[in-house]
């Protein structure tokens, strides 16, 4: 795990020599402790002895509710759509969310997402994606670009690059936003703030992209941030989440993927709302 941390200005202060000496002797002492702080907890936080939790393939058949036209998508990003430590692939949240909508026509899901990718190895996989044909693709990366320090700019840039090529070659495009990686429990303050602020911003721009494209539906998960408050939501690596985690970012995402699957097919399959009773999928922990 790397972490750029960029030093605070120390602004011009009219004192006499000897005393803007003084005082920018300490400013430079407390921001070397700072960064001495924030480098240490960068370590500490990459290597504590935690288990080291395997990744899946979410990819899949998601049964529909009735035998309509099949719809293929194909999933690009990160461990978000692998899922570490999970018992299955029908606990990854696009798996979850997918059945939760009780479609009537059936899913063939196709992940190429790899645990720890940035934008920058998503991009990559784009060729790849378009060459599975598929109806709709679902894109999750932001959150190794927070945690690595990936220049805000270059990445929005990417990404408005990746949507534009990926939209050449299928009907419409959801991208996941970021949540706030300050609630990650492996990251202890004031490191977690830090992250807090890159991941605020890197999901701003990932917002504003989106934005900028009709074809392409943002996958809201910031409503799972308070949920993610809890320890409880994380696995035994406390940096990944467990099943309850997935279970909160498939209720975050539901509504925007019901948008997509819509926009692809030119129809308005039914919103699952969380007003309504569990669908048996949830009920029985099965797909």
């Amino acid at each position: 795990m790397q972490l750029r941390v960029g030093l605070p200005h120390l602004p011009h202060l009219p004192l006499r020599p000897s005393a803007r000496g003084a005082v920018l002797g300490a400013g430079t002492a407390l921001v070397a402790g700072s960064v001495a702080t924030l480098g240490g907890q960068v370590l500490w936080t990459a290597h504590r002895k935690l288990p080291s939790l395997i990744g899946l393939d979410a990819s899949g058949w998601i049964p529909g509710t009735a035998d309509g036209p099949v719809l293929r998508v194909v999933a690009l990003g990160d461990s978000t759509l692998t899922g570490p430590g999970l018992a299955g692939p029908e606990e990854i949240w696009l798996r979850v969310a997918l059945a939760d909508l009780a479609l009537p026509y059936p899913v063939d899901l196709v992940s190429l997402a790899v645990g720890g990718s940035r934008l920058a190895q998503v991009r990559a996989a784009a060729d790849h994606a378009l060459e599975l044909e598929p109806d709709v693709v679902v894109v999750a990366a932001g959150s190794n670009d927070a945690i690595h320090g990936t220049n805000v700019r270059a990445f929005a840039d990417g990404l408005d690059e990746l949507i534009t090529t990926l939209l050449q070659g299928t009907s419409a495009i959801g991208v996941g936003n970021v949540g706030d990686l300050g609630n990650v429990v492996r990251v202890p303050q004031p490191l977690s703030s830090v992250l807090r602020q890159r991941s605020i911003s890197i999901s701003r721009r990932i917002e504003q992209v989106v934005g900028r494209h009709d074809r392409a539906i943002l996958l809201d998960v910031t409503a799972s941030d308070v949920g993610f408050r809890d320890r409880g939501v994380f696995g035994e690596d406390l940096f990944h989440p467990n099943r309850t985690g997935h279970q909160l970012w498939a209720d975050a995402a539901r509504p925007g993927l019901a948008r997509l699957l819509a926009e692809a097919r030119g129809d308005h399959p039914r919103t699952w709302s969380c007003d309504d009773p569990a669908p048996e999928s949830e009920a029985t922990g099965s797909i």
